[in-house]
Formats: C-alpha cells, sequence, structure tokens
C-alpha cells in the first residue's frame, strides 16, 4: 500500500504544483508541496516496514521523528515563500521595468513614477502616476489614464486591478506632502 501511495502522490503533487504555478496560487502550490511530504512519508514508512521485519523496531520512532522533521521543514518553506506576499513584497525589476515600457507606450504618456504593486495571492493590483502634457484637458488626461489602466490588465496577466493618476509632466510636485496642506 505504501508504494501505491507513492506513486499516487508523485502523480498528484506534481499535477497540484503545476497547477498552481499556472493560475499562480501559492494556497495550491503549498498544498502540492504537503502532498509531496506524504511522498516521503509513504516511502520513511515502507523503509520502516521492511527493516523491521528484519528486527530493526527502533527505526519505526526514528523513522516517525525524521518524517516530523521533513514535515517541519516543509511548512518553514512555504511559509517563508508566502510570507513576503502577506507582508508586501517588492516587485521585481522586470515587472516594474514591464509596467513602465507598456505605460509609456500609451500616446502622451510622457513618464511614469509612484509604481506601487499588492500582491493578493493569485493576483495582483497596481497603482501608478503616469506624466501627460500638463496643457491637455482633464477630459484628455482622464482618456489616457485609462488607456494606460486597460493596456497594464490586457498585457499582463498577474495584473487584475490599475489605477492610473494623471500627473501634469514637467511641474514638481512632492507626491509625499498632503494635499490638505497645500
Amino acid at each position: 500500500m505504501a508504494l501505491f501511495g507513492i506513486i499516487i502522490n508523485i502523480i498528484m503533487s506534481r499535477y497540484i504544483i503545476n497547477l498552481g504555478g499556472r493560475i499562480n496560487s501559492p494556497a495550491i502550490i503549498a498544498d502540492g508541496k504537503h502532498q509531496q511530504m506524504d511522498i516521503f512519508s509513504c516511502a520513511a514508512i515502507l523503509i520502516s516496514v521492511i527493516l523491521s521485519q528484519f528486527g530493526y523496531v527502533f527505526l519505526d520512532p526514528l523513522v516517525g521523528f525524521i518524517i516530523g522533521l521533513f514535515i517541519l521543514k516543509a511548512a518553514y518553506n512555504v511559509g517563508k515563500d508566502n510570507i513576503n506576499n502577506i507582508m508586501g513584497k517588492l516587485p521585481s525589476e522586470k515587472l516594474i521595468d514591464e509596467i513602465k515600457d507598456i505605460s509609456k507606450s500609451v500616446d502622451g504618456v510622457y513618464g511614469v513614477h509612484n509604481i506601487r504593486v499588492n500582491y493578493f495571492g493569485s493576483y495582483a493590483t497596481l497603482s501608478l502616476h503616469v506624466d501627460v502634457d500638463s496643457d491637455i484637458s482633464l477630459k484628455e488626461s482622464h482618456k489616457i489614464a485609462h488607456q494606460v489602466q486597460n493596456n497594464l490588465t490586457d498585457k499582463i496577466t498577474i495584473i487584475q486591478l490599475v489605477v492610473a493618476h494623471a500627473c501634469p509632466y514637467g511641474t514638481d510636485y512632492d507626491h509625499s506632502y498632503p494635499l490638505d496642506k497645500m
């Protein structure tokens, strides 16, 4: 039964981890890693049962202890991988560059700044400021901001929501300064 369990768990864990990777779900990936722990458990139990038949009965509690250590290590790794998402990990330089390139490809966008990515499991939200000509109408700057938002959600699969704020190009403004103090 342990050998059968090993084969089934290998198939299931690979499937679950691949599925989690495809849909970018840390919870499903963690479940796949849990399934991998079952592989080690079944293998250790199989070895323990076989060796116990030859008089090595002390191996049973030792194997149980080792399985416990593997489970703790797996829990640590899953926690470490996901704590960054929970605590607000920084996006990769590649993602930031992609956001800038897509945003600047929209006619009327002169620059991008204040990029903030928030991860929520399998998706992320994005807020950013886009520099537009200070002499265009509010209606036109609104249109440009919406085009940036649409392009980013269409081209970057992890990004599900974008809030783009239009800033007048060439105007220096300290974005950390409260608006009510102006």
